[in-house]
C-alpha cells in the first residue's frame, strides 16, 4: 500500500492563480486611481481617508496571499514574486502618501540644506 502524500492537483495551483491575478489586477486599479485622484491632484481629507483604508485591505490581503504562497518548498510557489513585488509596490505608497512630509516642511527643510539653491521650491 503506498502512504504517499499526494501534491495538490493542477486546480488548486489553478484556483490560486486565478486569486492571485484578480489581486493583481485589483492592485493595479488601486494603484492607477492613487495616481489620479492622490498624487496628480490636491486630494482631499476624505480622499486621503479612502486611500488609507483601500490601501490596508489590499495590503492585509496581500500578506495573507504571500502566507501561502511565500514557502520556497510549495507548488504554489511560483506565484510568490507576483506577490511581493505588488506588495512592495503597495507598501511604497503607503510610505509615499500616507506618511509624506507636508510641503510647508519639506521647502523649509531644502533651503536648510540648500541654502543657495533657487527655485520654485525654495522657502522664503
Amino acid at each position: 500500500m503506498d502512504t504517499a502524500i499526494e501534491a495538490p492537483g493542477d486546480g488548486v495551483v489553478d484556483v490560486v492563480g486565478r486569486l492571485v491575478q484578480t489581486w493583481t489586477d485589483s492592485c493595479n486599479d488601486f494603484l492607477r486611481w492613487q495616481s489620479e485622484e492622490v498624487l496628480e491632484k490636491e486630494p482631499s481629507r476624505t480622499t486621503l481617508a479612502i486611500h488609507r483604508q483601500n490601501l490596508k485591505t489590499m495590503l492585509h490581503y496581500g500578506r495573507v496571499l504571500y502566507a501561502d504562497v511565500g514557502d520556497p518548498d510549495s507548488v504554489l510557489n511560483r506565484f510568490a514574486s507576483k506577490v511581493s513585488g505588488k506588495l512592495g509596490q503597495l507598501e511604497k505608497s503607503s510610505q509615499m502618501v500616507q506618511n509624506s512630509m507636508p510641503a510647508e516642511e519639506a521647502d523649509k527643510l531644502l533651503a536648510e540644506i540648500f541654502p543657495d539653491a533657487s527655485g520654485p521650491r525654495k522657502a522664503a
